[in-house]
C-alpha cells in the first residue's frame, strides 16, 4: 500500500517550474463567443418567457391587492 502524499507540505520542483513559466505571461483579452442558430432562438425564447412571466405576476399582484 502506498503512503498518501501530503501535497500541502511543500511545492514540488515541477510545480515551481510551471508556476515560474506561467506567472510572467500577460492575460489574454476576453471576447464574446458568437451566438448563432438555435442558441439565438433559445435566448430570444427565454427573453419572451421572462417578459410574459413578469406581466402575469404584475396582473396577479394587481388583482390580489384589491
Amino acid at each position: 500500500m502506498h503512503r498518501k502524499e501530503d501535497f500541502h507540505s511543500a511545492p514540488t520542483q515541477d510545480f515551481l517550474e510551471f508556476f515560474q513559466e506561467e506567472t510572467h505571461l500577460e492575460p489574454q483579452p476576453l471576447t464574446r463567443a458568437p451566438v448563432r442558430g438555435w442558441i439565438q432562438v433559445a435566448f430570444w425564447g427565454l427573453r419572451i418567457y421572462i417578459v410574459v412571466m413578469l406581466v402575469m405576476v404584475a396582473i396577479g399582484f394587481a388583482r390580489g391587492s384589491h
